[in-house]
């Protein structure tokens, strides 16, 4: 038989006997894709964001979400390169939930959303493992470079930050700045429970404190925001970032 004549089948295994003058063709291997994860209450920034980043061809938006607990259940799930995350989510806020997914998942890139910032918020989230904070307008080229490991901060933001932390900005700047390093962990979750208008009694249940050890974090917290009153709290909170 003639090779025109020859079979599919006789093709296929010259192709595979060794030595074989006939060679499969060597694809080029596709470049990995970046996949990203995207955390945001509002379901159609959201959706935005998800349309704009998968129509870039090296980009890949492995799921989206709309709070700080289903953040860390998709990291823990698809463990993604990057994560988007809101700075104010329905269930807490960005700096808490970039430190629990740094704590899950410290190989993946967590680069802040917001559309507006604040001193204070912007150097929480930065101790708390971000790599990058940046405008809601983000540029791709953002996303890349925190994948390679880079610092991301948004140009509008960047003067911002430095100033407060280096203590050359305003004295307003640094005053928030440093009221906002005073408070642990806890006095920041006693804030915003208590901006929810919960009693001493309720937020003690949910921080596993008891109502007199919550009576002292508000003292603490009121000092260190120089402020008296459970109202003033939550205004100066608002203020600075906090909440």
């Amino acid at each position: 038989m003639n090779q025109r004549g020859r079979s599919l089948s006789d093709i296929a295994t010259a192709v595979r006997r060794p030595g074989s003058r006939s060679r499969a063709a060597v694809l080029p291997s596709r470049p990995r894709r970046i996949r990203i994860g995207v955390v945001d209450d509002h379901e159609i920034v959201r959706r935005g964001l998800r349309a704009a980043l998968e129509h870039e061809p090296d980009l890949e938006v492995v799921a989206d979400v709309r709070t700080g607990q289903e953040a860390v259940k998709l990291v823990e799930q698809f463990r993604p390169d990057v994560m988007l995350v809101d700075m104010r989510l329905e269930d807490t806020d960005g700096p808490s939930v970039c430190e629990r997914l740094r704590a899950v998942a410290p190989e993946t890139a967590v680069v802040m959303l917001t559309s507006y910032h604040q001193d204070g918020m912007v150097l929480r989230a930065l101790a708390a493992g971000a790599r990058g904070y940046v405008i809601k307008d983000v540029e791709l080229t953002e996303l890349r470079a925190a994948h390679r490991g880079e610092c991301v901060l948004d140009p509008a933001v960047a003067p911002h930050v430095i100033a407060a932390a280096t203590g050359a900005g305003s004295g307003s700047n640094t005053a928030s700045v440093k009221k906002t390093l005073a408070l642990s962990d806890i006095d920041l979750d006693v804030v915003r429970h208590l901006a929810s208008g919960l009693t001493n009694k309720q937020i003690g249940a949910l921080v596993h404190r008891s109502p007199h050890t919550v009576k002292d974090h508000l003292e603490k917290i009121c000092a260190a925001l120089e402020v008296h009153t459970r109202t003033e709290v939550v205004a100066a909170a608002l203020r600075i970032g906090l909440i």
